[in-house]
This record gives C-alpha cells, structure tokens and sequence, in this order.
C-alpha cells in the first residue's frame, strides 16, 4: 500500500508540474536538460525523471529486505553557497528477528550532485551510524548501523540490528557536495531584458526563476544554463559613435563558483555567451538569480 501511496503522489506531482510548464510567457527560454537517466514512478527503484523534479524519496532507498525506510527529512542550507547538507532518515526492521538494516543512497543524484567517497559524511547527535562505498560503486553509498549487533542493542551505538518493532531516526549530514548541475528545463525559465542603456555603457540583465513549487518532492539547489545575446548592446554602443570595448559582468564569474561562461574571452565581446551557473548562482524551488552582461565602449 505504500508503495502504491507513493506512485500515486509522484505522478500527482508530476502532472502539476507540467500543467505549470505549459503555459508561454514572453521573451522567456527555457535550459536544456542533461542528465540522461529516466524516471519511473517507483520509490524503491533508485532510478530518475528527466523531466520531472527530482522525487527526493528516491535519493535514499532501503538496501535489503530487512529495512523499512519510514521517511526522510532534507535539510537543505538556506544558501546556494553551502556545500553541505543533512538528512534525517527513520529506519525500522521488518522482522520479529534481528536483522542487519542497510541504506542505499544514491549519490549521481541531488543533492549528493555526483559526489564519490564516504569521506566527510558522519551521523550527527547520539544515534550513530557506518558510512561506506565500494571501488566498484563509489556513487553508491551504503547506509548501515553502528556497532556489533549481539544482545546488548543500544540505540547510539549498538543499533546495527533491527526488529519491526525498532525504530531509529539519524541525522546523515554531508559536507563538500560538487556544484549542482542544471536542472530539468521544467524546473526554470529564463528571461533577458535592457539594463543600464546608454552611449558607453549597454547591459543585458538575464534571469533565471524556478518553477519548482512542491518542496516535498524537491527541495535541493540546481543549476540554470541560458545564452546572453548582446549584438544589441554593442549595436547601442556603435550607433551613438562610440567604439565597442569590452564585456564586464555583474556578479563576477569567478572561476565557476558564480558561473562559467563560453566563451571566456571578454575584450573584446563576443555577440553572445553561453552561461552556465556554478554553487552561488544555483536555485531552488521559485527563487531567482540574475546575472548581468555589460558591454563597455568609448
């Protein structure tokens, strides 16, 4: 029944998004996605939308048929500007017996954002677990508990095995997270618009806002790609007789950590880039992040 439960408010989900995504606005474009996984609207399969917002139960799934994964709860920072996240995850047994409990997390996915290693990732309070991953599957990281099983069972730091009537919550916090990659082109759209307009100094703000309104289903950061088109600015610059210099943008690219940009040569401009945003400008839910292309002259 659960199962079904989940299905049913997954593609529930995914419907009211679409019916969002339909409707056209002016001036706007929308990124491409690529990430070449595929949806299936099923919790325990692991396996992804590309058109869809990322479900996040299916980030962390149960690993064997001796768990039952009761829930998560994503905290993610406030700011695009963290790299680090936790989870509260609650795990019960399935069986009068005890059993060994295992998890499985998915890290090719949000918000883990492809990191490999279980190094930097801890349990945080008194309710401990173990954390690791294989050379053959570095992305995958299990989820097990603490200690050596046996009759003296503690809920710290002896929880490694669970009976059905067990149940334990443990905060899983993850530190040094790559740059989120960009999202589906449901989850955003992007608009440009005139700026500062004048004889030597013309400017193209572009923005990108999140469409993304059901937090339950995804909550975490992604990226944005959009192509700044500035053969208007540098015409607005030569047309009052002035000479076409160079393009400054507002914030800084910074060497990815706001955002990357092709081509990287400035001076002098190109008659468009193509953006990709990095950890500062990344967005979630209905946030907004604008960068803005200057083209200077004299």
């Amino acid at each position: 029944m659960k199962r079904i439960l989940v299905t049913i408010v997954a593609l529930a989900a995914t419907v009211a998004l679409f019916a969002g995504a339909t409707t056209a606005t002016p001036n706007t474009t929308v990124a491409a996605w690529t990430d070449p996984a595929v949806f299936v609207a099923e919790a325990s399969t692991g396996t992804w939308g590309s058109s869809t917002p990322t479900p996040s139960s299916i980030v962390i799934v149960a690993g064997n048929t001796s768990t039952s994964l009761d829930s998560t709860a994503w905290d993610i920072p406030a700011s695009a500007t963290s790299s680090s996240f936790c989870v509260d995850v609650t795990v019960r047994g399935t069986d009068a017996t005890p059993r060994a409990w295992e998890l499985h997390a998915d890290m090719t996915l949000p918000p883990f954002n492809g990191r490999t290693g279980s190094g930097g990732i801890y349990s945080r309070g008194s309710t401990q677990a173990s954390f690791s991953t294989s050379s053959a599957s570095p992305t995958t990281l299990v989820i097990t508990g603490a200690g050596s099983g046996g009759s003296n069972w503690n809920e710290s730091y002896n929880n490694r095995l669970l009976t059905d009537t067990q149940q334990l919550i443990i905060t899983i916090c993850v530190s040094s997270v790559p740059i989120a990659a960009p999202g589906a082109s449901s989850y955003y759209s992007v608009t440009q618009a005139h700026a500062t307009w004048t004889d030597t100094q013309a400017c193209v703000a572009v923005t990108a806002t999140g469409k993304v309104s059901d937090l339950q289903a995804n909550p975490f950061y992604f990226g944005w790609e959009a192509t700044v088109n500035l053969a208007a600015a540098k015409n607005r610059i030569l047309s009052a007789g002035k000479t076409v210099n160079y393009v400054g943008w507002s914030p800084s690219p910074s060497s990815g950590y706001q955002y990357t940009t092709v081509p990287t040569t400035y001076y002098p401009p190109a008659d468009s880039y193509a953006i990709t945003s990095g950890r500062a400008t990344a967005i979630k839910a209905t946030q907004s992040s604008t960068i803005a292309a200057c083209v200077y002259g004299y």
